[in-house]
């Protein structure tokens, strides 16, 4: 089939003589106004555009802006008789493949298009492999929760029955058990997996940033609003909106918030007018949300809006079947990243591995394969590449030991943090990096411990 031109010249004896000498190898459509050309062009598909630069009605210019506005990527070659090296680069610019000098050379000008056409494919190929390739990582993304056990199996079995279902779900589970990677899973696995995943820590943010990030705001709404931004709410519009943290919100946030979520409205700070809104509202929190209702330290109405489904991602040491999978997968994502050849742990420190109870859950394992392989030379890792505090927890004194006297889960989080302030010399940023979380969460934890 051939591919289809259209010739914009002014002057009809040259939009007929280009014609005819490329009529055997495309279907030609010539046209003297540029207007009637662009009016066509808006109407049926082309691959290649040639337009004269100098023209009544519309420059070359102007038609090349008209048709970038309508298509970015169709090549457009300009025929200018104004050939000095000024107004080459300045059609460059504006947006043209190429030009053509005039008079032109008609096997010149077939080698421009040949070159042109070519070149149009090469990015349409390109972009096409670009969306594959955006398409298998947010296939990657979806399958990033690693395990096999019945626990887990729980929380699969209704990401799968509600990925397609646009209601909210609230995700609880301790720190570091991977819930952000099951609200990536519920996302991606949505028929909204092409829509915005936003994601934000409401342990980070102050009320009033909170507020502008969420909402956006007008010009000139506060100090240093010199331009009008668009919030992570209208962002995320027929998308996820993920709040991690989502207990650490005020009083007077919660409130706005449960605005947004009944009516699905927002108001940029500053602004007079509602925005509607699309949004899927998945939250985390690493306490149990209902005590935390039944204390009055959150508000009832939003939480029963946010609760739909609830998902209880289970702890690391509920599902240590899964620890040999999570390790082959862990050992193989950090070996790539520090290009170390390395095939995984020795039998002992697998068993080890697999018996210790991880109080940091997944991340906590994370955090010491990933040391593991970038510290050690061998192909197989051994004991003495692995904490002593995972090695031999049985060994230490009952004074030092975290969980010598079966803690609740609070009180086990709170020494933890404190046993691994003191390996870091009270190094906040450190602890804070180990534990995964930022640095104001660990403050507010510290904070919390000494009241």
């Amino acid at each position: 089939m051939k591919q289809e031109l259209i010739i914009i010249d002014d002057e009809p004896k040259a939009g007929r003589l280009m014609a005819r000498y490329l009529d055997d190898t495309y279907n030609c459509h010539v046209f003297v106004d540029p207007v009637e050309a662009i009016d066509y062009f808006s109407r049926e598909s082309a691959d290649l555009v040639i337009t004269d630069m100098q023209m009544p009605n519309l420059t070359g210019a102007e038609v090349l802006e008209k048709i970038r506005d309508m298509d970015k990527q169709i090549p457009v070659i300009v025929i200018t008789a104004y050939s000095n090296v000024d107004n080459a680069i300045e059609v460059l610019r504006l947006g043209a493949t190429d030009f053509v000098k005039k008079p032109f050379d008609i096997e010149e000008l077939k080698i421009t298009i040949g070159k042109a056409l070519n070149v149009s494919i090469l990015k349409a190929e390109n972009s096409r492999l670009k969306e594959r390739l955006k398409a298998q990582q947010a296939q990657d993304d979806r399958y990033r929760l690693i395990g096999t056990g019945g626990n887990m199996q729980k929380v699969y079995d209704i990401i799968n029955k509600i990925a397609d279902i646009r209601c909210n779900v609230i995700i609880e589970g301790e720190s570091g058990t991977g819930k952000e990677l099951v609200a990536r899973a519920i996302h991606f696995q949505s028929q909204s997996s092409e829509k915005p995943f936003i994601v934000i820590d409401c342990g980070a943010l102050t009320d009033s940033l909170l507020q502008s990030e969420l909402f956006g705001y007008e010009k000139g709404a506060f100090t240093g609003a010199n331009k009008q931004k668009k919030g992570l709410l209208e962002t995320a519009s027929g998308g996820t909106l993920f709040l991690d943290e989502i207990c650490n919100i005020s009083d007077n946030m919660q409130t706005k918030l449960l605005r947004v979520v009944q009516e699905q409205q927002i108001i940029r700070v500053g602004g007079l007018e509602p925005i509607d809104i699309d949004v899927r509202f998945v939250v985390a929190t690493n306490q149990p949300m209902d005590k935390m209702v039944q204390e009055n330290k959150f508000r009832h109405d939003l939480y029963h809006r946010l609760n739909v489904i609830n998902i209880q991602v289970p702890p690391l040491r509920n599902r240590l079947e899964d620890i040999p999978l999570l390790t082959d997968v862990m050992v193989k994502r950090f070996a790539k990243k520090y290009n170390r050849e390395i095939d995984g742990f020795d039998q002992s420190s697998s068993q080890l591995l697999s018996h210790y109870q991880w109080p940091g859950n997944v991340r906590e394992l994370s955090n010491i394969i990933e040391r593991a392989v970038a510290l050690s030379d061998n192909k197989l890792l051994h004991l003495d590449e692995i904490p002593i505090s995972v090695q031999a927890p049985g060994q230490q004194d009952d004074s030092n030991q975290i969980d010598s006297d079966q803690p609740t889960l609070a009180e086990l989080e709170k020494r933890y943090i404190f046993k691994l302030l003191e390996a870091n010399n009270d190094n906040r940023e450190k602890t804070a990096t180990i534990l995964g979380v930022n640095k104001s969460t660990l403050w507010r934890k510290l904070k919390e411990y000494s009241e």
